[in-house]
């Protein structure tokens, strides 16, 4: 495939050329129906009063596919299971001329199963004899006598006389010990996990009740139940042992298991696993822990420590490499709809409180959406990290979603990503289940009938039938819908899906399970597009019981990259795929190395093997081959033990202001620790003060020679623990040579104008001791703050301040007022700022939510110029001119360049000899988007006229502005609107126009949004500056630090990025998927991504801000601050 080096810099889409110039073409997918393929097989549910939905919560969870070559003929085959119908399989028939023929051979392969509620299916060589079998999953309202899981063994192929063979099976779970009477069982999944040449089993489980979650919850997890939690069974010969509880496998009644994955996440040759669970029990990451001997010791589950959040309402799943970085990734699925309707029918409160509290109680952040987790690798302590990026791809919204499947459908050598959705009832729709179900309780109440969960209240329930999605992989980490443009574009509701080659011409074709319709069979036409893609099949064949080398990996090399896959035929939702791995190839048509990675840790490398073809390799072909060394390089940066250099933590104090704003989007509260470096001591090693939250003194820390840091004993600022710390400054005001000490009140705890909102000022002695500035060393200034910067803007020889509000208290999103302090301190006399912002810079004095602010001479003037960001504003200008600042922002090219700012830096990024802009925004990884044509906006009023400013905060979604609140989260500010909005379909539409009402509106105050990418405005010389985006691996989370120095030697100017920002509305979620990232500078302003893995800056957590330290030993030391925790450090 041919890249275009220049934009693959960009975080726009790297089309290849030959893709780009590709006529109009048929879509990559057709239907075939079932008078053409002679599949029929439908998933039939009649409700009936004692089979409905409130009677079987997991009624419409649908049934189970598989597909495998069942008759040994080379052909793949289906096998579907069924819930109220018998289970069907249908060997494949197919011709060589393309004409697709299956034929129904259930009866005489003897696997119609038991007549109970079939669910998964996994197609599995379970007893090694070359032959593939059938497990079956079952649960529903049966007893243990009824409720048990199938096993067909392949007893091989009948021939009978003028008819074609048939494989004939034999159920045989107990035999196995697989039948698991009693168990609620979704899937299963085989695996050898302790490498000893046979399959294990992973049984996938859920309840049949709910709990309260928020009831005993610590003890409920911790009871085991195996009848609804997770299980492990060992192969003992033939005989499957419960291990559960001893390999560390979490089992309890609170589990409602639907997607499990099989796959070596960490690389280190051993199976590990990824489990979902439904509601409020969390999703597990397991990994395979062995000893230096190579014992298999136990599963250790690491969820919490690997992924900053995940799925809520967890449903299917995939495991697989989507960048090509031979780092599988994670892929699971929710039901948040991609529509604005759809989502206000189904968003109640935003219940702040239950989420904090499941998080005190252990569990890991929980969102309702799609999730993308990157595997980002391991850090230098050993543990796996992930950075959940599906709202940046774009496939965070799929609505009720079932099957998630990886796979290369274009073969252009990049997965791209299926996903099947729709629910027969939806029992989200509020409007049924808050209104329609209490008029019916009212109704049979009435008649003196208790029950009123009836077949005729089930009947009014809404049913989902949705289109499912296919995305495209744009290469560039992001995903495109081509759901249309493909051909999947029937509605339906789509439950378990899979893909095989099942007219053996080398593109992968999709089954998809419904409900009460036919399944669908699509062809894909990629060998029929114009100028068709190449590709590579590869079956392995294991030695001994693994017969399928199930575990297996497979490296694939080309001039474009390597490729990475997996033997994991559990894929998606109760399904199995097929186990050939398939390689798209793209333009390729020289495979430069393949190598198969065995369970068992032996090695196949095949050089230049022929593309086109299915490439079969056996493991018995295989000799002993000798662990490959690493050549990975070292690291930048190495961690600090910061427990040992510098054992500071922050605490944030408890102040939660969706209490006191309902509708604001985020809170203000929590945008500390301050922190700023300085030599107070002129030792020549920078110090540091640490703010404190509310409740919470600021701290000042000396630096020692050996690079630790001691709390001074003088700390004068305790008095003061009630102020919230949001930034700090070390400059000197005084003009006696040392590091004096500016602290920047804010926050939003307190009621404008309250004294808690004042700034401090602290004088230095010279020898590190400081106390208080004279009473009137500042003017009052009683309002919440966040930036400050110093610079002699006057050119009398002592530092000025500039001092940027952030938002007017309790009044969202108006600003609070900005300060330019001239520092008119006499020489020798009392230290004494004065405010002249209105005679120097009016402009400034509501500049708007300033968050950073910076100065430098920006035109060669050699005075210094000020740049100010901030949220709902944009990057604004003011040149320095004889007595004033000038607005020149609109001059300057950047008026159009509000955005959501958290940082600035100015500096020469490319070495054209003045003074460029780098900028960190709030990143491209958020549920909202804006842009010029759909900016995202605050309109602020008062709708009820109550006195109390209600923001709504407005962003774009399908084309169109919606209000981001709920329902009910608008309701809890302006209750008035009851009368308006009294169901939620009323709501589901409501523009700011039908909120606000007219006059209202004519009223407000709005702020807007443009810009969400960090990235350099250029310096063009001619006072202008141009916007260049950074690359889309910096775009992963809020950038609220910028660190720029040559980090790599090159002598070019680099650039670190890193922030995250937690304290976002529930519903929206945490916006914490960035480690930190070093950019490469290439001297002429344009940046590549350097991974963590690679630098060894693994900067996670809720960073805020960063510094770099001048130390004794003359090497480059950085610290960051991170909300409600420690400060991590690095050195290079």
């Amino acid at each position: 495939m041919i890249r275009l080096s220049a934009i693959a810099l960009s975080i726009l889409l790297a089309v290849p050329v030959w893709w780009a110039m590709r006529p109009a073409e048929a879509p990559l997918f057709s239907r075939l129906s079932a008078a053409e393929t002679g599949v029929d097989f439908t998933n039939r549910l009649v409700e009936t009063d004692s089979l409905h939905i409130f009677r079987y919560e997991y009624l419409y969870n649908g049934n189970g596919v598989g597909v495998g070559d069942f008759d040994g003929d080379g052909k793949p085959d289906l096998f579907f299971s069924g819930n109220t119908v018998p289970h069907t399989l249908y060997v494949n028939r197919s011709e060589p001329n393309g004409k697709w023929k299956f034929a129904d051979v259930t009866q005489q392969a003897g696997v119609s199963g038991n007549g109970t509620w079939g669910t998964g299916v996994s197609v599995v060589d379970i007893n090694g004899d070359g032959r593939l079998d059938i497990y079956v999953c079952h649960s529903g309202k049966f007893g243990p006598d009824k409720l048990v899981n199938e096993l067909f063994i392949n007893e091989g192929v009948q021939h009978q006389a003028n008819e074609p063979a048939v494989p004939h099976f034999t159920e045989q779970a107990r035999q196995y010990g697989l039948d698991l009477p009693g168990t609620q069982t979704t899937q299963a999944a085989f695996l050898d996990y302790d490498r000893d040449g046979d399959l294990d089993a992973f049984i996938l489980n859920h309840s049949n009740h709910t709990f309260n979650p928020l009831l005993s919850t610590r003890k409920l997890r911790a009871t085991p139940d195996m009848r609804y939690g997770n299980r492990l069974l060992r192969n003992d010969k033939g005989k499957f042992t419960d291990v559960t509880l001893a390999e560390g496998i979490l089992n309890n009644p609170i589990n409602f298991g639907l997607g499990v994955g099989v796959a070596d996440v960490n690389n280190d040759g051993w199976p590990d696993l990824y489990t979902t669970s439904d509601y409020t029990e969390q999703d597990c990451l397991y990994l395979n822990q062995h000893d230096a001997s190579g014992k298999h010791t136990g599963f250790w589950e690491v969820i919490r420590t690997s992924m900053a959040h995940t799925s809520k309402f967890s449903m299917g799943c995939d495991i697989a490499d989507y960048n090509n970085d031979t780092l599988p990734d994670i892929v699971t699925l929710d039901m948040l709809p991609a529509d604005n309707h759809r989502q206000k029918m189904l968003k109640g409160s935003d219940e702040y409180d239950a989420y904090k509290l499941l998080i005190d109680s252990g569990y890991v952040r929980q969102q309702m959406r799609n999730m993308l987790q990157l595997n980002q690798g391991t850090d230098a302590q050993g543990e796996l990290r992930f950075s959940e990026i599906g709202q940046l791809a774009g496939i965070s919204a799929t609505d009720w979603s079932w099957s998630a499947l990886l796979a290369d459908f274009d073969n252009d050598g990049w997965k791209d990503l299926f996903v099947s959705n729709g629910y027969l009832r939806d029992f989200t729709d509020l409007d049924f289940m808050k209104y329609t179900v209490a008029d019916a309780k009212l109704e049979e109440a009435a008649k003196g009938n208790l029950n009123f969960q009836t077949l005729d209240l089930v009947k009014k329930m809404p049913s989902n039938r949705l289109t499912s999605y296919v995305f495209r992989n744009n290469r560039d980490l992001t995903f495109s819908n081509q759901s249309a443009a493909w051909g999947i574009d029937q509605p339906a509701v789509s439950g378990a899906a899979a893909y095989a080659d099942f007219d053996g011409d080398g593109d992968l074709d999709l089954v998809v399970c419904h409900q009460n319709e036919p399944a669908s069979l699509y062809r894909n036409n990629a060998d029929q597009q114009p100028d068709a893609a190449h590709a590579l099949r590869v079956r392995l064949v294991g030695a001994g019981a693994n017969t399928q080398a199930l575990g297996a990996r497979v490296v694939l090399e080309t001039a474009a990259g390597r490729q990475l896959q997996t033997v994991s035929p559990t894929r998606g939702y109760q399904a199995s795929v097929e186990t050939v791995l398939h390689f798209g190839l793209g333009r390729e048509t020289t495979v430069k190395r393949l190598t198969v990675y065995w369970p068992d840790g032996r090695q196949t490398r095949q050089i230049n093997p022929p593309v086109d073809q299915l490439l079969t390799i056996r493991q018995a072909d295989t000799q002993a081959t000798p662990a490959s060394a690493s050549t990975q390089p070292m690291p930048w940066f190495r961690p600090l033990p910061m427990a040992s250099v510098l054992p500071y933590r922050h605490q944030e104090n408890d102040f939660i202001d969706f209490k006191v704003e309902v509708l604001i989007p985020y809170q203000l509260s929590r945008l500390g620790p301050a922190l700023a470096a300085g030599d107070v001591n002129a030792d020549g090693r920078d110090d540091l003060y640490l703010g404190g939250a509310v409740g919470q003194s600021g701290e000042l820390w000396v630096q020692q020679a050996n690079g630790t840091f001691t709390r001074s004993p003088q700390q004068p600022w305790q008095a003061e623990a009630a102020y919230e710390d949001v930034n700090a400054l070390f400059f000197d005001a005084d003009r006696d040579g040392d590091a004096d000490l500016y602290v920047v009140s804010g926050g939003n705890e307190y009621e404008a104008g309250s004294p808690e909102y004042q700034d401090r000022l602290y004088l230095n002695d010279g020898r590190g001791k400081f106390g208080p500035a004279v009473t009137g060393a500042l003017p009052v200034m009683r309002d919440s703050k966040m930036a400050v910067a110093a610079a002699d803007f006057d050119g009398d020889g002592d530092q000025d301040l500039f001092v940027g509000g952030r938002g007017k208290a309790g009044s969202f999103p108006l600003p609070s007022v900005s300060y330019l302090l001239r520092n008119d301190t006499p020489a020798g006399g009392a230290v004494r700022f004065t405010d002249v912002t209105d005679e120097v810079v009016p402009a400034c004095r509501q500049a708007g939510m300033v968050q950073t602010a910076a100065w430098a001479d920006l035109n060669g003037d050699k005075q210094p110029d000020l740049v100010l960001a901030g949220d709902w504003m944009p990057v604004r200008v003011f040149r320095n001119q004889p007595g004033k600042l000038v607005d020149q922002t609109k001059q300057a090219g950047l008026s159009q360049s509000k955005g959501m700012w958290a940082a600035l830096r100015l500096a020469d990024v490319d070495n054209d000899g003045d003074t460029d802009i780098v900028a960190g925004n709030a990143g491209l990884n958020n549920p909202f988007r804006a842009s010029l044509a759909e900016p995202m906006s605050v309109v602020a009023g008062d709708i009820d006229q109550d006195g109390v400013l209600d923001p709504v905060w407005v962003y774009y979604v399908q084309g169109k502005p919606y209000p981001a609140a709920s329902r009910d989260e608008l309701l809890d500010q302006v209750v008035p609107l009851r009368k308006r909005f009294s169901r939620y379909h009323q709501y589901a539409d409501a523009t700011v126009e039908t909120i606000f009402g007219e006059q209202a509106l004519a009223n407000a105050t709005t702020v807007e949004a443009y810009e969400l990418a960090s990235g350099v405005f250029l310096n063009q010389g001619n006072g202008q500056f141009s916007f260049m985006p950074f690359p889309l691996e910096a775009q992963f989370s809020r950038a609220g630090s910028l660190l720029i120095d040559d980090w790599d030697g090159d002598g070019k100017t680099d650039v670190i990025i890193a922030g995250n920002f937690h304290p976002y509305r529930v519903q929206h979620g945490p916006c914490d998927a960035s480690f930190g990232v070093v950019l490469r500078g290439d001297g002429r302003g344009r940046f590549s991504a350097e991974a963590p893995r690679q630098t060894g800056l693994w900067a996670g957590g809720d960073v805020r801000t960063g510094v770099q330290l001048r130390t004794g030993s003359g090497r480059k030391r950085i610290l960051f601050t991170i909300n409600d925790g420690p400060l991590i450090g690095f050195e290079r």
